[in-house]
């Protein structure tokens, strides 16, 4: 019998010029494949940075601050080390061609701290360069976007109705056929032809939380103050807490009642800094409500000491602020027990209290919950990060980066007519409790929600005006007793109906912002004035027609150069410099 010869259990090797062949077809099906997805990509990156502006749109001023940055100085706090921003628009000309004006910036003031410096030594550097994506695009191979276009809180590139030739960069806040109401810092919506009561506009957490500003980070604190337990900002309430190290604080919390670390919002005043410079103990503080204060807008120049309303830029800020975010760090050794997160406003409670031995939390406005529990991850030993938020009348949670009750559970407050006034709690308006757990806490920030004043540069309440002449101590006493404040009666409030395909605009940096609040109606024709204008449709001076807007800004492609070691300065310029990479970023 014939035997089959038997099929080997490997291959045998091919023939070299076959193995060459093989190898040299498969690097050209890579090659092919891997040009294929080059000129794709080519393809995309082409059409897109075609569909953008093509010199992109530097930004000029601080209307849209601290989201986008204008001409402004970088500034690194000689008291606590925090670093912020001042200001600096006016020192070149507005036209753009940044030729100087002869007005020179010399002072800014620390959001954190409020320690007074001098700046005129400090160079001004350019602002943010941006992409924008026009209007009316569609993108490719993600047709499911839809056509690209400025949404409610996206901020859109337009043309100005009055001067067609001049581009600004602003929020998006109002949408066609709707009244958009000012009010108290916040905005509120209705149809435009119904009469159901106005609603709060909420906005996604992503864009509040890039407009937010610091109220205070305890990991800077002011080195003429930090060893005075009177300036303590983290204060226990009760026994049980201690600080293990600067910043960070301990408990181990009774299983029958809350052990409570409180915020005070611990402001130093100009007399203590004046006290503090002149080598004297600076005053028993006080604490005060937190307002609307930020670092940009304490610019100042010898030019305005004759204008008191531009010479107390940098102390008088004077409204409420009771829409707060807290975030730090908690770290759990043994998961049981209950943390909360609290924060004040109008003098109610506003918390999340969280199960650790479950990792459950709920969100509760006083004693009422808001919703369902949801999980955490706080039942797991270890550090967490954190963030509690109380802004548009919602309580939104955030734990290491996830969201469990998403944008957060929205509450009543009674409307535009159900306006909180501060109280004395307010004064006092984070807190971090314990109970039955042993933990720490550290890294703990206070922020600020924007607030929109019902036009550029003037208080919205009476009395707030005046004490631009009468000086920081006038403006302290009343901050200090909320009472009073709240005697100066509820702010009013503008109401801006929008006609169909048009839009309303405002700047974040609301009491410094030329935007939808304060534009005229030069563009339109007058009957009883011939010759002006050019524009028939009645546009109102707030609304911007959508044949106007230019697109949707989302990218900071090129903020300014950062100086590096040894960062030598010659005039207004410091080399050696980098590109600075922290900040190019999406925007929000």
């Amino acid at each position: 019998m014939t035997r089959q010869p038997k099929r080997s259990s490997t291959l045998a090797p091919a023939p070299a010029a076959a193995v060459r062949t093989s190898a040299a077809e498969a690097a050209k099906k890579r090659r092919d494949r891997r040009e294929s997805v080059e000129s794709v990509v080519v393809v995309v990156v082409a059409f897109l940075l075609w569909s953008f502006e093509a010199e992109g749109f530097v930004i000029p001023t601080g209307s849209m601050a601290p989201t986008l940055m204008g001409r402004h100085k970088d500034v690194t706090c000689p008291e606590c080390g925090h670093v912020y921003t001042v200001n600096a628009d006016s020192e070149v000309d507005s036209s753009g061609s940044g030729a100087s004006t002869g007005v020179k910036i010399v002072r800014g003031t620390c959001e954190n701290c409020r320690c007074p410096a001098r700046v005129d030594g400090v160079p001004s550097v350019a602002g943010d360069r941006i992409y924008t994506m026009k209007k009316g695009l569609h993108l490719p191979l993600v047709p499911a976007l839809g056509e690209v276009g400025p949404r409610r809180w996206e901020i859109a590139v337009f043309k100005v109705p009055e001067e067609p030739e001049v581009r600004y960069i602003k929020r998006q806040v109002g949408l066609p056929s709707e009244i958009v109401r000012l009010q108290q810092g916040d905005l509120w919506r209705r149809p435009l032809d119904e009469s159901e009561p106005f609603a709060r506009l909420r906005r996604p957490f992503a864009h509040q939380k890039a407009m937010q500003v610091l109220v205070y980070d305890d990991a800077h604190r002011a080195r003429s103050l930090r060893d005075d337990p009177r300036w303590d900002r983290w204060a226990s309430s009760s026994d049980g807490w201690s600080e293990s190290s600067p910043g960070r604080f301990a408990v181990n919390a009774a299983a029958e009642s809350w052990s409570e670390l409180r915020y005070r919002n611990l402001v130093p005043e100009p007399r203590h800094w004046d006290a503090i410079a002149d080598g004297e103990k600076p005053p028993a503080p006080r604490t005060s409500l937190v307002t609307d204060f930020c670092s940009y807008n304490t610019d100042l120049s010898p030019h305005w000491q004759s204008n008191p309303r531009l010479a107390s830029r940098p102390w008088l800020q004077p409204h409420w602020v009771g829409d707060l975010t807290l975030s730090g760090r908690v770290k759990i050794t043994q998961p049981t027990g209950t943390l909360r997160l609290a924060l004040i406003k109008g003098g109610r409670l506003y918390h999340a209290d969280v199960d650790l031995q479950s990792g459950r939390a709920t969100l509760l406005r006083d004693d009422e919950p808001l919703g369902e529990a949801a999980a955490t991850r706080l039942n797991e030993v270890g550090e967490h990060s954190f963030t509690l938020s109380n802004v548009d009348d919602r309580l939104t949670l955030e734990v290491d980066g996830n969201l469990p009750f998403g944008d957060g559970l929205p509450y009543d407050s009674g409307g535009a007519d159900g306006l909180a006034r501060p109280a004395s709690a307010d004064l006092e308006p984070a807190r971090i409790a314990a109970r039955g757990v042993p933990l720490e806490v550290a890294g703990l920030q206070l922020r600020r929600d924007v607030y929109y004043t019902l036009s550029p540069g003037d208080a919205d309440l009476p009395g707030l005006e005046s004490l631009a002449f009468q000086g920081p101590n006038a403006l302290f006493d009343l901050l200090a007793d909320p009472e009073a404040y709240g005697r100066l009666g509820q702010p009013g409030w503008h109401d801006y109906p929008i006609g169909p395909g048009r839009y309303m605009m405002l700047g974040d940096n609301s009491p410094w912002s030329r935007d939808g609040r304060a534009w005229g109606r030069k563009d339109q024709v007058d009957p009883e004035a011939p010759g002006l204008g050019w524009d028939e449709s009645g546009r109102e001076s707030w609304e911007v027609p959508e044949s106007l807007i230019i697109g949707k800004a989302f990218w900071v492609y090129w903020p300014h150069l950062q100086p590096m070691w040894p960062a030598w300065q010659l005039g207004d310029y410091r080399f050696p410099v980098r590109p600075n990479f922290e900040q190019i970023r999406w925007i929000r």
